[in-house]
């Protein structure tokens, strides 16, 4: 079987295998159509292993030292040198991933929050039953919720958020 090297191709087909890989990632149209290319295009291990990648980017863009994010996700330091060479250039995509996603965790987590508030609430079967007449009351619940939201304190949390953390709540 004959293997297929990128630089076996003149300089120009390599440009254009590439910039329609990029034009293909970027005709999909929401998530699903993203789940389903990348499932046929990678195995469930490839996508952890980017996975990781990208959680390691996240902990070094919020300054955690190689020791923390070794004792977080259990990787080496060969790993995470890998991905701080990559943050370091100025056209990184980690960077621009790495805030995506604590945002995408942010909001996750303040919807759990929410969620268990709402079931813990004696009123929740109330107002979910008359949701109209409780807009008002919505309304606050949510403001008052983000003036006691602590961002920094959520951004923490978000960035220990993580599937493949190696340490359990308990030993936090």
């Amino acid at each position: 079987m004959v293997t297929f090297h990128l630089n076996s191709l003149p300089k120009q087909k390599r440009i254009q295998m590439i910039g329609e890989f990029y034009d293909v990632v970027d005709s999909l149209k929401d998530r699903a159509e993203v789940r389903l290319f990348l499932k046929d295009l990678f195995s469930a291990d490839e996508i952890a292993a980017f996975m990781r990648r990208i959680e390691i980017a996240v902990l070094l863009d919020a300054k955690y030292s190689y020791r923390k994010i070794y004792e977080i996700l259990g990787v080496g330091t060969d790993k995470i040198s890998r991905v701080h060479k990559c943050l370091q250039q100025d056209d990184s995509g980690y960077k621009i991933i790495a805030k995506r996603l604590i945002e995408n965790r942010k909001k996750h987590l303040r919807k759990i929050k929410k969620e268990e508030k709402d079931v813990m609430s004696p009123n929740s079967l109330v107002k979910k039953k008359y949701a109209g007449i409780f807009l008002l009351d919505n309304l606050l619940d949510s403001a008052i919720n983000k003036l006691e939201e602590n961002d920094e304190e959520l951004k923490k949390e978000a960035l220990l958020f993580t599937p493949s953390s190696t340490f359990t709540k308990k030993e936090k």
